[in-house]
């Protein structure tokens, strides 16, 4: 079957072709060149939480892999497996964590390059565009979050082993496909799309398999769907969606996906022009409407590109019709439209579809090729190189954290969450004028955000403001609930400020019902330590020290506690 509709299988001849041996090596050399500047760089944003925080990393074993996430609920044990086994070969250098990613996205490079080539036919023309579009997906500006952070690692192992699952689909491999898909699926779960584009591509090639193949990806599918919500709790994805994250999980259906379609458009304008670029799109980012003159003009355009692609699929015009599948099954599961998610939009859940982008790019450039070949040879250099430099320099702002919220501020002014957080790495750095210029706006844009409010009163206490602070830290805590990952950190830092002010019995109360409720926080255990030590209750300071090291073996406040427990002349640290 032809490429496109009119697209020629001789469009080049033999001595205009580019060895395969070249292609091959050319994709790594690329993604080498554009993406090595990230060997550089240090851990950032979700980092700490899914890595440096995270037990499943630290302290590896298979029950932990193959259990949820405690903080998010995520069930994810082939990414989190791989975070491990870098975890033990380097500890907390991200050099091996960024190299390992550098050379995920090489090879899901080559196995796209191979995917369209076995799809496309074997011409040169078909040679060409797969190889076109593999060139376009290495250098896109858009995948950075997936390659740069180190979290992101979930995107690049879907997506490989989900086109690994496809390639040997198509070559009647079918054991090793269905041990692809099922990687891929415990790689993140939006690699359940894997079926539909698997009947997707055999119609399109119009050669169909022996209907038990389907029928056993369907049944990995629906296994895998089982055990998921089992190991999450009797639901699929996280308890609660906090509306900071994604609005849009708050809203009626029919206003959800009109909003979503309108997050649907942000995401094409990135791929044709990636010049803004954030790690976060949170509440106030994206403005949210909630009246048909705002709305409507999306879902229009969206019927007309459906539209566009269910007349290519009939008309059977097999690139077009992969490239709509790719864009639009790969964003089916994280646009919000079916379900609300976890985040109203992030760039990184772009990676996998961008390759459907990148396809239908490498269409238009194959149309102009057979017509102006020189034209289109210069245009394709200059879309590599310009892409090829944004993601370089976009490259820098995951650097650190201080660089990446920056950048994010610039973009996403309305963004809280960005500036709560560069307020944050200001504190950090014992810039408190800076930082207290950033909660303020933060919390100006977002006023009942408790964790904007919990560190806004740290930063008062260490300042010496008690009384500010106490009003700030106790309106967090009243407001925040328990899934909230900082929870902990909020009550302790609340009782810790009573204690600081001599309040000992509502810090009492703090703690104790901190210890009830979560009773693996060491940092709650050491205080109620140090307030029994201080109303000369030996004995119980003495076990609940004991408790916070066997919780945290360096937890140096227990360790000082105890030490004066021992000698008289020892004096306490202040509770921390």
């Amino acid at each position: 079957m032809p490429l496109c509709g009119d697209l020629k299988a001789d469009a080049f001849a033999d001595r205009h072709g580019m060895k395969e041996s070249l292609r091959i090596g050319l994709l790594p050399a690329v993604v080498a060149l554009v993406y090595g500047n990230t060997l550089r760089n240090e851990f950032t944003m979700d980092d700490g939480i899914y890595v440096l925080r995270n037990p499943q990393v630290t302290n590896a074993s298979v029950h932990a892999l193959f259990s949820a996430n405690k903080l998010t609920n995520l069930f994810r044990p082939v990414t989190f497996g791989t975070l491990a086994l870098n975890w033990k070969l380097g500890a907390a250098r991200p050099f091996g964590f960024h190299l390992f990613n550098l050379i995920a996205h090489a090879a899901v490079c080559l196995l796209l390059y191979l995917l369209l080539q076995k799809m496309l036919g074997a011409s040169l023309a078909g040679t060409s565009v797969a190889f076109t579009a593999a060139l376009i997906f290495a250098v896109h500006p858009i995948h950075t979050e997936a390659v740069s952070s180190i979290v992101g690692r979930a995107e690049l192992l879907a997506a490989g082993f989900l086109l690994a699952a496809w390639i040997l689909h198509l070559n009647d491999r079918q054991i090793p496909a269905l041990i692809c898909l099922v990687l891929a699926l415990l790689s993140k779960e939006s690699a359940v799309i894997f079926l539909p584009l698997v009947l997707l591509g055999d119609y399109a090639r119009d050669r169909w398999k022996p209907n038990f193949r389907y029928l056993l990806m369907a049944g990995v599918t629906l296994l895998y769907l089982g055990i998921l919500w089992k190991v999450q709790g009797g639901r699929l994805g996280r308890p609660s969606i906090a509306p900071l994250d994604n609005p849009l999980a708050a809203l009626p259906g029919p206003w959800r996906i009109l909003n979503a379609l309108r997050v649907a458009w942000k995401y094409a304008g990135l791929h044709f022009y990636p010049a803004k670029l954030s790690c976060d799109y949170s509440l106030k980012a994206i403005p949210i409407y909630l009246d048909r003159r705002h709305t409507l003009p999306a879902l229009l355009a969206a019927l007309a590109a459906v539209g566009a692609w269910i007349w290519v699929a009939w008309k059977r015009r097999n690139g077009p019709i992969l490239a709509g599948g790719l864009y639009l099954g790969g964003f089916a599961i994280t646009a919000n439209i079916l379900m609300p998610t976890g985040t109203i939009m992030g760039e990184r859940l772009a990676y996998l579809p961008s390759a459907g982008f990148c396809l239908l790019a490498a269409l238009a450039w194959n149309w102009l090729r057979e017509r102006q070949r020189i034209a289109a040879l210069a245009a394709l250099a200059a879309v590599v190189a310009a892409f090829g430099l944004r993601t370089m320099v976009r490259n820098r702002d995951w650097h650190d954290n201080l660089h990446l919220y920056s950048a994010a501020v610039r973009v996403s002014p309305g963004s809280a969450k960005m500036h709560n957080n560069l307020a944050g790495e200001y504190m950090a750095s014992a810039q408190w004028d800076l930082a207290a210029a950033e909660f303020q706006t933060a919390l100006k844009i977002y006023p009942d955000y408790p964790d904007a409010l919990a560190s806004y009163g740290l930063l008062e206490a260490w300042r010496g403001h008690n009384e500010a602070a106490g009003r700030m830290l106790e309106r967090a805590l009243f407001m925040s609930q328990r899934d909230n990952p900082n929870y902990d950190f909020m009550a302790v830092n609340y009782a810790a400020l009573l204690m600081q002010t001599n309040h000992m019995d509502g810090a009492l109360d703090v703690l104790n019902r901190e210890i009830a409720e979560s009773p693996g926080y060491a940092r709650a255990w050491s205080n109620r330590a140090v307030i029994h030590y201080k109303q000369g209750q030996n004995a119980p300071a003495r076990a609940d020290a004991e408790a916070a090291l066997r919780l945290d073996p360096e937890n140096t406040q227990a360790q000082n506690l105890l030490r004066s427990l021992g000698s008289s002349g020892q004096s306490l640290r202040s509770p921390r």
